[in-house]
């Protein structure tokens, strides 16, 4: 599946679906009041689709998990809906469990995995809009993609530079104050870089004898090592950042990759049974985390270079 099926897929089709169905179940309810509740729950589904299309990149970033960011509260009043319309205790409270699991997708979307709602009181609607374009500038980059003809957001940025060029002094402290935020959430993923490379380099190699028990024990951990590398990688990608960091932010998210493709050699390693195989992918898997090193050296001589210049530009 490309990309593109996947924005349709997350960004349309399955926040629409859900909606369809939960104005089809409230139109099938059998009582007025849950005729009236689902009709109620169903409104505020659509209101939150119209926000999301009509609001996209100016509080809600527009990309794949914003649909799920979507979905997930579609289906917090879809189970809503269900436990109205359900008569007997224990659907109630399947759905009561399903509509709280479904709140808690929504939050950890929004707040942990990425920022991809973000309250307006912390930045405006230009900003916002400048932060997205880069985002995607940068993805882009990675696939070959021109960046300047993503999403139509040159001349976004080109606003909001613009409208951005009034008070240099007070430029210069906000984007040191992004520059030193940006920097808090980096070390964190450095950290959870550094507990994941850990993992693998304490990971012994699979002894030639191995029983099956043995190598679905290894197999699991060696899963658990490559999701956690994942959910990072993710994580990584996620984190805005401000413009003059875009190169260094590049370099994470290089050792971030880096961390993911070793961990997931390690994964196949603990699959395969050809020997020969075997060798090969647990020298990638230490490779990738020499080249993780080097990326994370750039990074911080990049972050060292800005610190030096936003310096010299409050001594001026």
């Amino acid at each position: 599946m490309n990309q593109q099926i996947a924005d349709i897929a997350l960004m349309m089709v399955l926040p629409l679906g859900i909606t369809f169905t939960a104005i089809l179940m409230s139109a099938a309810a059998e009582t007025r009041t849950q005729k009236m509740a689902g009709v109620f729950l169903s409104f505020l589904i659509v209101v939150m689709d119209c926000i999301f299309y009509f609001a996209k990149n100016s509080f809600i970033a527009y990309n794949c998990d914003g649909g799920l960011l979507l979905t997930f509260a579609s289906l917090f009043f879809f189970a809503i809906i269900c436990t109205v319309r359900s008569e007997d205790t224990a659907t109630k409270v399947g759905n009561i469990f399903l509509a709280f699991f479904m709140l808690s997708g929504f939050m950890g979307i929004a707040y942990w995995d990425r920022p991809t709602f973000i309250p307006t009181s912390d930045y405006s609607a230009a900003e916002i809009a400048a932060m997205n374009a880069q985002y995607q500038d940068y993805i882009a980059s990675f696939s070959g993609v021109d960046a300047g003809t993503t999403h139509g957001n040159t001349k976004v940025v080109r606003q909001a530079s613009a409208s951005a060029s009034a008070g240099q002094k007070a430029k210069d402290d906000g984007s040191l104050s992004r520059l030193e935020s940006y920097l808090v959430d980096a070390e964190t993923a450095i950290k959870r870089m550094t507990d994941i490379t850990n993992s693998i380099d304490d990971f012994d190699p699979l002894p030639s004898n191995v029983s099956e028990s043995e190598r679905e024990k290894r197999s699991s951990q060696a899963l658990a090592i490559n999701n956690n590398a994942v959910a990072l990688n993710k994580k990584v990608l996620g984190l805005f950042h401000p413009h003059e960091s875009s190169e260094a932010h590049t370099d994470l998210i290089q050792a971030s990759e880096c961390v993911r493709l070793a961990a997931y050699a390690l994964y196949n390693y603990t699959l395969q049974e050809n020997p020969e195989q075997q060798l090969i992918l647990f020298r990638q898997s230490r490779d990738q985390i020499g080249q993780m090193k080097i990326y994370l050296k750039r990074f911080w001589n990049g972050i060292d270079v800005l610190q030096s210049n936003n310096q010299l530009q409050n001594e001026k």
